[in-house]
C-alpha cells in the first residue's frame, strides 16, 4: 500500500463551501465524488488511478470511524 494517501472525514458541516467538503485524489489532486464507495475499490475519473478507502478504527472499541485514508492501489491510466 502506498504512503501517498489522502485523508477523508465525513462532516455534515453545511457551512463549509462544497469544494472544502470534497475529497481529493492522492495521485492527481482531482476532486472525488462525494458518494465514493467505502467497501470496494473505485477509480478517479480524472487520472484513472484505482483507489481504496481505508477507515480509521477507534483504539478502544475497534469500531470504524467516519474518517480515514484514500490510497492508490494501481498506477494512473491517463
Amino acid at each position: 500500500m502506498s504512503d501517498n494517501c489522502s485523508r477523508y472525514e465525513f462532516n455534515d458541516n453545511d457551512s463549509l463551501p462544497p469544494h472544502q467538503r470534497l475529497c481529493r485524489c492522492p495521485n492527481c489532486q482531482g476532486f472525488l465524488p462525494s458518494d465514493f464507495p467505502l467497501d470496494a475499490p473505485f477509480k478517479c475519473k480524472k487520472c484513472g488511478v484505482e483507489l481504496l478507502v481505508m477507515p480509521d478504527h477507534d483504539d478502544e472499541s475497534g469500531e470504524e470511524m467516519e474518517m480515514g485514508r484514500i490510497c492508490p492501489i494501481s498506477e494512473a491510466k491517463k
